[in-house]
């Protein structure tokens, strides 16, 4: 599998566990750092989700770190912030305000000069 599949599904692996942790805090309303509390995000399936899909990302990115030069890999982990804004203003409801917008245009500006290199 070429290199840039390799870091785009890792980067959608880790984007997909931060919108699973989100969901997760959300279900459990107040979170707390006591033994209770953590017993209870411990167990949450959201969050063992988003775990279980921040460790496979995380091998997939040792394995791209082997294959790639960092310098080309590393700034590819931007599209994560596309990625997590999309899908938290479409299933979330997040707001969608145009500065943020235009951020993300221009790191996807950013990438795709990379990826062209």
């Amino acid at each position: 599998m070429p290199v840039l599949l390799l870091i785009l599904l890792s980067v959608l692996l880790g984007a997909t566990a931060q919108i699973l942790f989100k969901v997760g805090v959300l279900q459990l309303g107040s979170i707390s750092f006591d033994w209770p509390g953590i017993a209870r995000l411990a167990l949450n399936p959201a969050i063992l989700s988003g775990l279980a899909a921040f460790a496979a990302s995380f091998l997939l990115w040792l394995k791209i770190l082997a294959a790639a030069p960092l310098s080309y890999a590393y700034p590819m982990v931007s599209l994560g912030y596309v990625f997590v804004f999309v899908v938290s203003w479409l299933y979330l409801g997040e707001s969608l305000p145009p500065l943020r917008v235009l951020g993300l245009a221009l790191i996807i500006a950013g990438i795709f000069f990379i990826a062209r290199s």
